[in-house]
């Protein structure tokens, strides 16, 4: 993932500089050919052309940081804002080169470019319109097909007309002359125009008025400008206007999109809230209980996370605890999450064996009816004795537990793992068995913790938290929460969180002590 964003940062960068040292280039050759060399009508075009390359440089920035524009629509549109951009460079130099002999070639080649711009424009605008309706009828895929062919013989034309010169030539004074075949090059963007503005209209119920009126205005824009500029020579702001139109269609169609969004995150703050209260957060956990001292959080990586923790009597000698991750990341897998915890839950609180492997089982089942999307979750559910200190656990595909004896320290116990849940129904699901004392300290968590990574990549890794937990093991299962958390932050950097951080740490005191000398056992350890 972060080499991945480590690329399209450095795509973004080298745009951005090309964006930029263009527009310094064609200042820079203004001031070469000397302003007063130039007539009054090449000087309003080559500022009209500047002053489009200094908005679709804006434009470009903006769709770059805004998080609403994705896929192909963000990549047609920026395929279709560098075409745009690039007939606008070569629309300034071709004024600046035009009534020179000397550079008769580099007339002819730019403005070769240039009318390769249009068709190619035109095309993207096509692909881009057809993305944004989402359209995939068999007549739209008809008319993509001929608007490819023709791209690619519009193209080809174009090119030989370098050579034959049916639609411009350079003579030589350099001067740059449209033959009467001129309008022929108009043909293949007004043909692309007017299937774009059908397709735009048939699909107009799904538009708003002013998305299908931004469509159209940009769908027409360069019909009405090319019928201009053929009518009058010497006027060439057809990609001004172009890039002007550019900028109003980026913020018109952003609305809808605005407002699905600000709907979507106000879904998502209302259900990271409902996750956050169904989830124990109450500590300590029955304070007149002092057989025990547990604490749990959960940090998701986005509003909404797929890991969970949870602990709760099923009578007055039972304590279950649970702890687990679901497959994938944000809403979906929030609400299996809240699925998978009500099942768990209700399975235990309604059970009369107290056996963490015939739950999980039941739950797996439950969980792989109608499982479509082929979410899976990991899980470690244990049930404690609290008169004996007996924990039995199942473990369906989780991390290891950590275990720390009173005086110890933290070690893994690794044992055999079972499958997740709702990774095939009828599964079986071992685990074992800890016989806990006095002061011994059990703590589970979630991958999130092990695979937490710094700026260069590495994992904080089993070794880290163990390194963190064995500082000091006698500290409360708050503080040492606390303490893998800030060793974890400490670590990351700058690094993006990419995975939920979520970890269950309970110490047993025994049946039989009372507070106090709970509390003095504490003091003595510290």
């Amino acid at each position: 993932m972060k080499l991945v964003e480590s690329k399209r940062r450095k795509k973004i960068l080298w745009t951005s500089g090309i964006y930029i040292a263009l527009i310094v280039l064609s200042i820079v050759l203004v001031g070469i050919r000397g302003i007063s060399e130039l007539k009054p009508v090449y000087l309003i075009n080559i500022s009209v052309d500047i002053f489009g390359m200094i908005t679709g440089y804006v434009l470009f920035v903006c769709c770059i940081i805004d998080v609403q524009k994705t896929g192909s629509n963000l990549k047609y549109f920026l395929y279709l804002l560098n075409v745009v951009y690039f007939g606008l460079f070569t629309d300034a130099c071709a004024w600046m080169v035009n009534l020179n002999p000397s550079l008769r070639i580099l007339n002819i080649l730019d403005n070769t470019v240039y009318y390769m711009c249009g068709p190619i424009a035109a095309c993207f605008f096509w692909l881009y319109t057809m993305t944004y309706l989402k359209l995939d009828k068999k007549i739209i895929g008809l008319l993509g097909k001929i608007v490819q062919v023709g791209l690619i013989v519009s193209l080809a034309l174009i090119v030989i007309n370098a050579f034959a010169g049916f639609y411009f030539t350079v003579d030589a004074q350099g001067v740059y002359q449209r033959s009467s075949f001129y309008l022929i090059s108009t043909l293949y963007g007004l043909f692309v125009m007017i299937s774009a503005i059908t397709a735009v209209y048939l699909e107009r119920k799904q538009l708003e008025k002013y998305q299908a009126v931004t469509l159209y205005i940009y769908a027409l824009a360069p019909i009405v400008l090319s019928g201009l500029t053929a009518a009058v020579y010497g006027l060439s702001i057809s990609y001004g206007v172009i890039m002007v139109i550019m900028l109003l269609m980026y913020c018109l169609l952003n609305v809808s999109q605005g407002r699905e969004k600000a709907a979507a995150d106000r879904d998502l703050r209302v259900a990271a809230g409902i996750q956050k209260h169904i989830l124990p957060n109450t500590f300590p956990y029955l304070p007149e209980r002092t057989e025990f001292d547990l604490h749990a959080s959960m940090n998701a990586a986005k509003q909404v996370g797929g890991d969970f923790y949870d602990f709760f009597m099923t009578d007055d000698d039972h304590l279950v605890l649970v702890i687990a991750d679901v497959s994938g990341k944000g809403l979906p897998a929030g609400l299996f999450m809240m699925m998978a915890r009500t099942l768990i839950r209700n399975r235990a609180l309604f059970s009369s064996d107290n056996d963490p492997g015939a739950i999980l089982h039941d739950v797996n089942n439950f969980l792989c009816e109608g499982n479509d999307i082929g979410l899976f979750v990991t899980a470690w559910l244990g049930i404690l004795t609290l008169s004996d200190g007996r924990m039995v656990y199942a473990n369906a595909g989780h991390e290891y537990p950590a275990i720390c004896k009173k005086g110890g320290t933290f070690e893994v116990l690794k044992e055999r793992h079972s499958p997740p849940l709702a990774a095939m129904e009828g599964m079986n699901f071992s685990g074992g068995v800890i016989e806990m004392e006095r002061g011994d300290t059990v703590y589970v968590y979630t991958d999130g913790v092990t695979e937490a990574m710094d700026e260069n990549e590495r994992f904080f890794d089993m070794k880290g938290m163990l390194e963190s937990l064995n500082r000091d093991p006698s500290r409360t299962p708050k503080e040492l929460d606390e303490a893998v958390r800030a060793d974890i932050s400490s670590f990351a950097g700058e690094a993006a969180q990419f995975d939920d951080i979520t970890m269950l740490c309970i110490r047993y005191y025994g049946k039989e002590q009372d507070k106090a000398q709970q509390v003095k056992e504490g003091t003595d350890e510290t």
